[in-house]
């Protein structure tokens, strides 16, 4: 045998035996090296599917400032699957979300979340009562004012009203005879009518009640007051105007007035309904007793119903907030 065929032989002898011994050394050494250590197992961020439930990735409302604090513990108490029969862990059942009276306080609200300053504006029908209403008719009535806020239930205002009365037929018709006896005649009081007012300044402290999630309140106010009222009897004046057209117009002027003032009273009661679930504005419609004091001491008036105590209620709907 050559040389060269003798050693081709021996190396692939010894080839197939480094196989082999290899093929029995590779699994033996495989289990004995250590474990390769699992990074993502001493990372902070690792995530423990048995330790933390999906309850605790949903919304919390901590620290929400704007929802009331009961309104809170509701939300709570339905995310975690609490009360009303419903189990751990259990979605909720849908209720919407209900936001309380914001709570915060700055230079236009209190801590309550009611506006410091307050604005009422209105208006109605005017009606005489008792004595009063034997000598003046139903008419309009408008009033606007303004005042502060202590918190939600309690606040004073200022307020102005002008109260807008007819008067009677028998109560024209005695002036009327009164201007007669003075000297004027029939054709001088043709068309002859009276109406009246009474101006008032009133203060008024008022208390509110609504509900925390109720759009509907009522409130009581009563207050004292300045009253100025007057009566005047007119005539018709006529008059021509002429533009490319000329015609004719009628006005009323006044023939003779009695005025007196006096202080007076007020006091009645309102109901409310807020236009928005967070805004301070309310609708409302209020009935307001009124009482004068107005001595009738002076006899020389000619028309001598106007210097008596007054009393008559306004029923007047508007804004306020």
């Amino acid at each position: 045998m050559k040389v060269s065929t003798l050693f081709s032989f021996s190396r692939a002898v010894w080839s197939g035996v480094a196989l082999a011994a290899l093929g029995v050394a590779a699994p033996l050494l495989h289990a004995a090296m250590p474990a390769e250590p699992d990074a993502f197992a001493s990372s902070p961020f690792r995530l423990d599917t048995a330790a933390v439930s999906t309850d605790a990735f949903r919304y919390q409302t901590v620290g929400v400032s704007s929802s009331a604090d009961d309104a809170i513990a509701d939300e709570r108490e339905a995310l975690s699957g609490e009360g009303a029969g419903a189990g751990a862990g259990t979605a909720p059942s849908g209720r919407r979300r209900s936001y309380g009276r914001s709570r915060y306080e700055d230079r236009l609200h209190n801590s309550d979340g009611s506006t410091r300053y307050a604005f009422v504006a209105g208006a109605g029908l005017n009606t005489p009562v008792a004595n009063t209403g034997k000598f003046y008719t139903p008419s309009y009535d408008v009033i606007a004012g303004g005042g502060y806020n202590f918190n939600k239930m309690f606040g004073v205002l200022a307020e102005f009203h002008y109260d807008h009365l007819g008067v009677t037929g028998g109560a024209i018709n005695a002036e009327y005879n009164n201007l007669l006896a003075l000297g004027a005649t029939t054709d001088d009081l043709a068309g002859f009518d009276a109406n009246a007012h009474i101006y008032a300044i009133t203060v008024n402290p008022v208390v509110t009640y609504t509900g925390d999630r109720s759009r509907f309140g009522a409130y009581a106010t009563a207050g004292v007051g300045y009253y100025h009222k007057s009566t005047n009897f007119t005539l018709p004046s006529y008059g021509t105007v002429c533009d490319y057209f000329c015609y004719t117009y009628a006005s009323n002027y006044n023939v003779d007035s009695a005025s007196a003032g006096g202080f007076g009273v007020n006091g009645g009661l309102g109901l409310t309904y807020k236009v928005s679930e967070f805004s301070s504005e309310r609708l409302f419609v209020e009935a307001r007793y009124n009482w004068i004091s107005i001595s009738n001491s002076n006899n020389q008036d000619v028309f001598q119903y106007n210097r008596r105590n007054t009393e008559y209620i306004p029923i007047v709907a508007g804004i306020r907030f």
